[in-house]
């Protein structure tokens, strides 16, 4: 039957409760620098926006800042 089947992997032991704890922390400090780099990109366009006049490339940079809030929001 091993030579259809083939032979199973070896089993590893699950992961321990402090390796856990470890990976969560890991992503969740992940997702702050995401946020606050993207915190940072809001501000660059708001700023940027706040000496633009009505018009296209005002309207293009709207869209951008969109884009990083719903980045942001996800």
């Amino acid at each position: 039957m091993n030579r259809l089947f083939g032979r199973g992997k070896p089993k590893q032991p699950p992961p321990d409760l402090n390796e856990c704890v470890a990976n969560i922390d890991s992503r969740g400090e992940s997702i702050e620098k995401k946020i606050s780099k993207l915190d940072q990109e809001l501000k660059k366009y708001k700023d940027q926006m706040a000496k633009m006049r009505n018009g296209p490339s005002k309207n293009m940079v709207k869209q951008k800042a969109m884009r990083v809030l719903k980045q942001k929001k996800m």
